[in-house]
């Protein structure tokens, strides 16, 4: 993976790139009034999950709205958006201590 560009390939509705740049971390900030750095993994509630995964959406097709987003989720695909959501916040992340929380490994489910 280029960590200059980091890109996960997901397929949702369709084959879509996540992508965590500063503009995705602006976007997920003005959805959810939180910051990625520092971001607790213990502390992530529904409305995070889907700001972080519209926020690596919307370089791409910049129409696509939360709510839209939210109807991409469901239980059966929570595994995989987990997954694709921690492969793009390592790459796309500087390295940290030893300390740091990762994003959880798999999303609440209900």
């Amino acid at each position: 993976m280029n960590k200059v560009k980091p890109e996960v390939k997901i397929t949702l509705d369709k084959e879509r790139t996540l992508k965590l740049d500063l503009n995705a971390m602006v976007a997920f900030e003005d959805a959810t009034g939180k910051s990625l750095f520092g971001f607790k993994a213990n502390n992530i509630s529904s409305k995070d999950i889907r700001a972080l995964l519209w926020s690596c959406l919307i370089r791409d097709d910049k129409a696509l709205t939360l709510e839209q987003v939210g109807e991409l989720v469901t239980f059966d695909n929570m595994g995989l958006i987990s997954e694709k959501i921690q492969e793009i916040f390592d790459a796309s992340m500087p390295e940290g201590k030893e300390d740091d929380t990762p994003l959880p490994e798999s999303l609440p489910t209900g």
